[in-house]
């Protein structure tokens, strides 16, 4: 398999190059190979943290497709971590490619994994434009339902157990009343920039927010307009979408090494 083989399913199928959002970073950050380039090694990783580089030059791994990026904008100082990170890149010719929210958006990303997880049925998907005019699937829009009793109204503290046991979290935050039944929910499976669109999932008929993200104002903004939000941990999302690209690309191709590189939540929780 070639650099290039690999890096035209990801873009346009896998984790679609059109769905990335705005300035952020998509594609080949670190790269200083022609794209003919034979990989035999690929690691999947959500972040790449020192850890996770010091693995890959242990298994000679020759492409890197992290969901995060080694850097969120352009560098203005060169922090020591960073240094440490580069120098361990040097060692080795390695290839990085990133996801980004183009991965939240497509099929089987991070929204879909929420949805499928929470055994909930997907209407339509929650669309955002992007600066280039395109809509992003960046979330799914779903209807309620109970998988033991589907006529049965869900409220909103059964959603909660629901989310919080069948992604295994150790925690989970929420904004909104218990007790509150739920009539329409939309899901975002990474995290959520503005309020906007808050407002476009209440003007979507939706009373249900689930992101893997949200800020302090947003909350509030939820609780007086009357949105039922919960926020799960950002990290264990990220990695069962990784978990599941890594079996695809194993399938697609075969004689190429997979490897999935779980590193941890970065927040821990104290008891």
């Amino acid at each position: 398999m070639s650099l290039n083989e690999i890096q035209e399913i990801l873009k346009n199928k896998l984790s679609p190059k059109i769905f990335k959002l705005d300035s952020e970073i998509y594609g080949f950050q670190y790269s200083n190979n022609k794209n003919d380039r034979i990989v035999r090694k690929v690691m999947l990783t959500v972040d790449l943290s020192i850890e996770a580089i010091h693995f890959a030059l242990q298994k000679k791994i020759n492409l890197i497709i992290s969901h995060h990026s080694l850097v969120q904008d352009s560098i203005s100082i060169f922090h020591k971590h960073l240094i440490n990170k580069l120098i361990l890149l040097n060692k080795y010719p390695i290839s990085i490619f990133v996801l980004n929210s183009s991965f939240i958006a497509a099929e089987g990303g991070g929204s879909d994994i929420i949805v499928n997880a929470l055994y909930l049925n997907c209407s339509r998907t929650f669309n955002i434009k992007n600066n280039k005019g395109i809509n992003v699937p960046i979330g799914r829009i779903c209807l309620p339902k109970d998988y033991l009793n589907n006529k049965k109204t869900l409220i909103f503290e059964d959603l909660i157990k629901r989310t919080k046991t069948n992604l295994n979290l150790s925690y989970l935050l929420y904004v909104g009343d218990l007790k509150k039944k739920i009539e329409k929910i939309c899901i975002v499976g990474g995290h959520t920039p503005n309020t906007d669109y808050l407002i476009k999932a209440l003007n979507l008929g939706c009373d249900c927010y689930i992101t893997g993200n949200i800020n302090y104002f947003d909350a509030i903004f939820g609780r007086d307009a009357g949105l039922l939000i919960i926020e799960t941990s950002h990290y264990p999302i990220e990695n069962l979408a990784l978990k599941k690209l890594c079996n695809v690309l194993s399938l697609e191709f075969p004689y190429v090494e997979f490897f999935l590189f779980e590193s941890s939540d970065p927040f821990k929780i104290y008891c």
